[in-house]
């Protein structure tokens, strides 16, 4: 009996989601463990340098992604998405098993943290096919009035990914410190083989898109799909490297950076933080696709754009309410941040930076273009904002201002180039076909003798 297209179709939502759900678990788990644990563990440094070295290492993992975003993106537009996700996801989930089983600096002295940077850079690499294959992936199997909606599926993998990481941290983080610093904290990474081994036997049974099967059938694409995106898209990769910036500072500033900040700056306790956190990335299962469905009723530009004017407007009282050290209002502070103004932009972003490209080179540039911006800004993020905080005695005004100045890219971005909503993705940069030209019946003249 053949699968009905509502069950081929959640199918495809659950494989692409669970890719962003591991990847977003990872990264949570990191940045938790880098701005609480790693500094000593790992480099034998409890003070601001050990956690600054903690922060160095997440970034190194996010400079990993674009040559993954380059590689596979590549090999994406070349040999379809299904086996680039199915490599990418067991290598971030294997990744991510080791890191849990590393020795500490106490152990094995300077090569705890070599053998760390190591599988931040596999797991990095991994990552930057997940994020286009998965998006491909649900896009490129729905039409252009569902586009921003399903585009979002993917993301809202974000969110699930920080609520199991913060939940699984939170529950080990009650261990004895003893307990905790020794054995506890290893759990929460080798659980991550659990969800690789999931998400294996799901993407296993999925088919390639229609539309890259039908570039297969129609013999268009080509054999070096990244020289190609770099030829004749150079603007479309600018523009997706501008909109993943402002999101990308933003949302991993809060994200990872605002623990290391409000336990050491503000002294506020890292349960109320983190739980904070855990509860606005759950609301975020909701509001990633619901921007990203609303995009398909209003408009891209329209929905993004608010999102950046509100940000900006909303920077510093982000950090006042933080300041305030009050339970209710840092929960308030982190909701609005992250599942609200966040999120305005980051849900129809996938939507939007796919329709930059052609479909035979679409794998590569959103690839390309969302993990040099990620890794530029995202991953540079907690360092920028530890050593901006700390060159100005504490205070925030020059972390605001770059923020600011990322969202005002981002914003730019958003309103440069085509808008191609409208189009089904397979006609994205085909010519339109011409009209016949209709002439009127003429009479026919007599021959000449």
């Amino acid at each position: 009996m053949s699968r009905s297209p509502r069950s081929s179709r959640s199918r495809v939502m659950v494989a692409s989601t669970i890719g962003t759900v591991l990847e977003w678990y990872d990264f949570n788990l990191y940045g938790l463990a880098a701005a609480l644990i790693f500094g000593p563990l790992m480099f034998g440094d409890a003070s601001v340098a050990g956690t600054l070295a903690s922060f160095a290492t997440l970034g190194v993992g996010f400079f990993a992604r674009p040559l993954g975003g380059f590689v596979l993106g590549n090999l994406g537009d070349r040999i379809g998405r299904k086996p680039i996700l199915m490599f990418s996801f067991i290598t971030m989930g294997v990744s991510s098993a080791l890191i849990g089983c590393l020795p500490t600096y106490d152990q094995v002295g300077m090569l705890a943290p070599i053998l760390l940077v190591v599988l931040r850079v596999i797991g990095g690499f991994a990552v930057g096919g997940e994020f286009a294959g998965a998006a491909l992936l649900t896009m490129e199997n729905t039409s252009s009035r569902n586009r921003g909606f399903f585009g979002a599926i993917p993301s809202m993998g974000t969110g699930g990914g920080f609520v199991l990481a913060t939940v699984v941290f939170a529950i080990v983080s009650m261990l004895p410190d003893a307990q905790f610093m020794s054995w506890g904290w290893r759990i929460p990474f080798l659980a991550s083989i659990v969800l690789a081994v999931f998400g294996v036997v799901v993407r296993s049974r999925l088919e390639e898109t229609p539309v890259f099967n039908k570039l297969k059938k129609d013999a268009q694409t080509v054999r070096f799909p990244l020289l190609q995106t770099l030829r004749t898209h150079p603007r479309a990769i600018l523009r997706v490297i501008g909109v993943a910036m402002g999101v990308s500072v933003w949302g991993y500033l809060i994200q990872s950076f605002v623990l290391s900040y409000g336990t050491s700056r503000l002294d506020i306790d890292k349960s109320v933080l983190l739980w904070s956190i855990g509860f606005a990335a759950a609301l975020e299962l909701v509001t990633i696709p619901f921007w990203g469905w609303l995009s398909d009723r209003v408009g891209r530009r329209k929905v993004m754009l608010t999102g950046v004017a509100l940000t900006i407007l909303y920077v510093f009282p982000f950090f006042w309410l933080l300041q305030t050290r009050n339970t209710l209002l840092i929960w308030v502070a982190i909701i609005i941040g992250l599942p609200i103004l966040k999120d305005l932009i980051f849900g129809p972003m996938a939507a939007l930076v796919a329709e930059m490209f052609t479909s035979n080179v679409r794998f590569s540039g959103v690839s390309v273009g969302r993990e040099l911006g990620t890794a530029i800004f995202g991953g540079t993020a907690p360092f920028i904002g530890t050593a901006l905080i700390a060159a100005g005695s504490g205070q925030v005004w020059l972390l605001g201002l770059y923020i600011i100045v990322a969202l005002l890219v981002t914003g730019f971005s958003v309103l440069a180039g085509t808008d191609h909503s409208d189009q089904e993705l397979q006609d994205i940069g085909s010519e339109p076909a011409e009209a016949p030209t209709l002439e009127p019946d003429l009479p026919v003249s007599p021959k000449r003798i």
